[in-house]
């Protein structure tokens, strides 16, 4: 039966990689890839030891006295947003060179700026979640067709590339982009999202496994998750409410034992949404060189929750033999997670653990239970087994690359 559900989901991926748009996406990621790993490692040291908050500076107690931490921490967003618009860029090239477009100086740099104005506000720093691979790659796949039927069906008479009737069509894409921008800032989603999160049904059997299949599908998609399914939710009402218990009482029953934070990010989380720290594992053993450099370069970030440079280099947007294995391994490790906190074989995580910590670690962390390390070892060593059929696949056949 899983012997049957890879082959299905190997030639539902291969179907998938024959679409323009998603060729020209994986191929843009990966050429991305480099400058990616500098921001990636750039936020990592910061995390961890720059910033007032680091994981370091809270565990340790160390004082350091770093000159400019907010100008660091602008020029680090202003880079996550120069990694959208070189992403933005290079599948325009890519997607219009698949078109058979010659010259695309023109809607490259209009998507490169166009980008720009999308996530940039007048301070020059994001003003929402960067992580919105979709949206960047839906906008500049709608600007490069766009571009595409203006100069084959009303330009057939193949002006300049910068002639007046082409800067008109840039002009226009860019309000687009600008009008979007204050669309984007003003919406209410991703509020509505956090408040949704803290509701009481995210505490029940029901809400956690909705969490585990939903959180992995919207990443694969490349939509921007909201704070509590990415980072360690410690600041959810039911989370402060055990821990309000545990200061008052200490053997008081916890009013929510299963929760996000105790469920969730402590067991369904290991190196970032979809347990892709597995995967990490994985590529170290690989056969080619590419896949263990990888491996290597992914092994640090997935440790400390961002799995950004596996979804680049894989990639994993859109790619169906990888959404499956997310899927699988998110549920795990909440099935076991929860049924480990309900028959009482482990605490719950109930105290606060800095941002950073890696996910492996709060459930022993967040409930000093020794115990719970044996059931993360568990859930772990069943994500590789999981994993490890549609990574070999992966890792010996990369049909976007023909």
């Amino acid at each position: 039966m899983s012997k049957k559900i890879i082959n299905i989901t190997a030639k539902l991926d291969r179907f998938v990689l024959k679409n323009r748009m998603v060729s020209a996406a994986l191929l843009a990621m990966q050429q991305t890839l480099p400058l990616l790993a500098i921001c990636v490692y750039a936020q990592l040291i910061s995390q961890l030891i720059l910033s007032p908050n680091a994981l370091f500076v809270t565990l340790f107690n160390w004082r350091l006295r770093i000159p400019a931490t907010f100008q660091l921490q602008e020029m680090l967003s202003l880079l996550e947003v120069f990694v959208l618009m070189i992403l933005a860029a290079t599948f325009t090239k890519q997607y219009l060179s698949i078109r058979k477009v010659t010259n695309t100086v023109l809607p490259t740099l209009t998507n490169f700026l166009g980008t720009y104005f999308l996530f940039l506000g007048k301070g020059q720093t994001p003003t929402y979640d960067t992580s919105q691979y979709l949206l960047v790659i839906l906008l500049s796949f709608i600007s490069c067709e766009s571009f595409y039927f203006y100069q084959k069906f009303i330009s057939r008479d193949n002006p300049q590339p910068f002639a007046i009737r082409f800067l008109i069509w840039a002009g226009f894409v860019l309000l687009i982009d600008v009008s979007l921008h204050f669309a984007i800032q003003r919406s209410v989603v991703r509020s509505a999202l956090s408040t949704l999160l803290s509701n009481n049904f995210f505490t029940t059997f029901i809400g956690l496994v909705i969490v585990s299949i939903v959180a992995p599908l919207l990443w694969w998609l490349g939509i921007g998750l909201p704070h509590e399914l990415i980072n360690n939710p410690s600041t959810i009402n039911a989370v402060i409410k055990n821990l309000d218990t545990i200061l008052t009482n200490t053997n008081a029953t916890l009013p929510y034992p299963t929760n996000l934070y105790s469920v969730y990010t402590a067991f369904s989380l290991f190196g970032g949404v979809g347990s892709t720290l597995a995967i990490s594992f994985i590529l170290l053993f690989s056969v080619r060189k590419k896949w263990q450099h990888l491996g290597m370069l992914s092994l640090l970030p997935s440790l400390f929750n961002s799995n950004q440079l596996l979804y680049f280099g894989l990639p994993i947007f859109l790619r169906p033999l990888l959404l499956v294995p997310m899927i699988m391994t998110s549920l795990l490790g909440t099935l076991i997670g929860y049924t480990a906190i309900v028959t009482h074989l482990i605490k719950p995580a109930t105290l606060s653990t800095p941002n950073t910590t890696p996910s492996s670690l709060i459930g022993f962390l967040g409930s000093n239970d020794s115990w719970s390390l044996l059931i993360t070892t568990i859930i772990f060593a069943l994500s590789v087994i999981i994993y490890r059929p549609f990574i070999a696949i992966e890792t010996s056949e990369v049909s976007y690359e023909k």
